[in-house]
């Protein structure tokens, strides 16, 4: 009997602290947002825009892929590559071809997300 009562105060601590961490690990984080760097006046912006079924918008025009990539490989001294996935694109899709741009782009490639 001596080891029944420290062995349930010890469960009851361990089920009360499982039970008030609950709400710090479902809650909902919210996204950081970081400003924009700074790039030169006469730098070139690329806005980019995937809609389904693969297609590409570069600064509102329809782009190959393939044009696409290669005109990713040029090098820019000062260059900024925007892009901006539609809302029915799923969020593998997105991060695909996030990454694929950021491996043939030099410099950073900024996701921008619509408000919700």
């Amino acid at each position: 009997m001596s080891q029944a009562l420290p062995s349930l105060v010890a469960l009851t601590l361990v089920v009360a602290g499982a039970v008030a961490a609950v709400p710090a690990v479902v809650v909902e984080r919210v996204p950081r947002q970081r400003p924009l760097p700074s790039v030169p006046a006469d730098a070139e912006t690329l806005r980019l825009v995937q809609a389904p079924g693969d297609r590409w918008y570069l600064n509102g025009s329809p782009i190959a892929r393939a044009a696409l990539a290669e005109r990713l490989a040029r090098r820019s001294p000062a260059r900024q590559v925007r892009f901006l996935p539609s809302a029915a694109l799923p969020m593998a899709t997105v991060a695909s071809s996030l990454q694929w741009l950021r491996q043939r782009t030099v410099g950073p490639v900024s996701l921008e997300l619509p408000p919700p």
